[in-house]
């Protein structure tokens, strides 16, 4: 069976893409539910690489492993991590509605330096724009 690594290395040398980053490295956290702005709380004020996820499955409808499935649909990168999560839930930003519907998750890895978390942002967008269009594509 491939490791999520392997998938991700093959499908980056597909699209031409050779990071100066071993995304391999990054020492990203457990999923965590963001319903609120106390989700962010936790979250360090450090520069780095967040992703935001949406449950798509249920664990109670996948069957007996009872696992949660899902579907990224942003990776960005912040100055201030916790700063920029705990705004996703202020007045007027356009993901506040869709982060309180309890669904979505997230995770992030600190990266200090700022042309290496550059790097690893430019990676990680074109891996999931090359597999949103592998999936569309299906």
């Amino acid at each position: 069976m491939e490791t999520l690594a392997q998938l991700v290395n093959e499908s980056l040398a597909r699209n031409g893409m050779a990071p100066s980053l071993d995304h391999r490295l990054l020492e990203w956290s457990c999923w965590f539910k963001m319903d609120s702005s106390d989700s962010a709380l936790l979250v360090p004020a450090k520069p780095g690489v967040f992703a935001l996820g949406e449950e798509v499955c249920t664990p109670e409808e996948n069957g007996p492993e009872g696992k949660r499935m899902l579907a990224l649909f942003q990776i960005s990168q912040a100055d201030d991590l916790g700063m920029t999560l705990g705004r996703m839930f202020l007045p007027g930003n356009m993901l506040r509605e869709r982060l309180e519907t309890g669904h979505c998750f997230a995770r992030y890895t600190i990266i200090e330096d700022a042309t290496q978390r550059q790097s690893a942002l430019v990676a990680l967008q074109k891996w999931m724009q090359s597999t949103s269009e592998v999936a569309s594509a299906a």
